[in-house]
């Protein structure tokens, strides 16, 4: 496979519902699992050992989708999903992001690389002098500054692989995926129904979802043994309300498993510079 540079074409361009956001400690599950047979248990382990292989990988592109409904003035609305496109090479990393990622729950776009400790950046806004057009790179005293963005192994690090082994797995039919004949699986659990809702809800859709009523897991394992899909959806209600209903979905796609990638930093890039502090501001308490 040849090498691919990191610079990533942005093609994300709406806004998202934030991620990710955990289930409240006193979350009620209503969601019924089928009891595992001996049967299952091999489906199961058979999906466990992919998601074992797929968490080990070094080098993985991979891309990101998740949607949340939710009730708003008595009506189910859509809100604009995350989306993402990436590449992790080692601990070297490069992503092209819409959404939104922290506490201010303004969207964003931007783009981001990773290498050798250094991280650069584009897409910055309502920074004073900062061009979100230029790439940026930011010294390391400066600290994590991509912290809260999605990598595919900080995702896949939120499903349990006990939850994995401990599902009902069963085959639901089979598909050309990347190029491999792939057997997709469906689990009802709850469990992987809190490790999804965990990444793809927001924080709206998690006071909505305090009662989980449905979940549906499916994930293709390929003939080359690793993971290429996750797709789940999450359904739930307040119990205060049950009128208030939620549905939390999320959808990865990871392809090129260890092949070789190559991530490289921007030609064009400049040291960011902190805006000036106004003389004129008061000073602080």
């Amino acid at each position: 496979m040849a090498a691919v540079a990191c610079s990533v074409t942005p093609t994300l361009q709406t806004t998202s519902s934030p991620v990710p956001v955990t289930p409240s400690p006193g979350a009620r599950v209503t969601v019924t699992a089928t009891a595992i047979t001996p049967l299952s248990a091999q489906r199961s382990l058979k999906v466990a050992q992919a998601f074992a292989k797929t968490r080990a990988v070094r080098q993985v592109r991979y891309e990101i989708a998740s949607q949340v409904a939710l009730t708003q003035q008595d009506k189910i609305v859509q809100q604009p999903g995350l989306n993402a496109r990436g590449a992790e090479s080692g601990e070297n990393r490069q992503l092209a992001l819409s959404g939104i990622m922290n506490a201010t729950g303004q969207p964003t776009t931007f783009e981001f690389i990773t290498l050798n400790g250094v991280t650069y950046i584009k897409g910055l806004n309502g920074i004073p002098g900062v061009n979100p057009a230029q790439w940026y790179r930011f010294p390391q005293e400066l600290g994590n500054v991509t912290h809260d963005a999605p990598g595919v192994k900080s995702l896949l690090a939120q499903l349990e692989t006990h939850a994995i082994e401990q599902a009902n797995f069963q085959s639901v039919g089979q598909e050309t995926l990347d190029g491999q004949t792939c057997v997709i699986w469906l689990a009802r659990d709850p469990n992987l129904a809190q490790g999804l809702l965990g990444i793809a809800g927001g924080a709206q859709a998690g006071s909505q979802m305090q009662a989980l009523d449905d979940s549906e897991f499916r994930v293709w394992t390929c003939a080359d043994g690793y993971i290429h899909r996750f797709a789940g959806v999450v359904r739930g209600h307040d119990p205060a309300n049950p009128a208030h209903q939620s549905t939390a979905q999320l959808a990865i796609h990871l392809y090129d498993h260890d092949a070789e990638i190559v991530i490289t930093a921007p030609s064009d890039a400049q040291d960011f510079q902190a805006p000036a502090a106004d003389p004129g501001a008061p000073a602080a308490p």
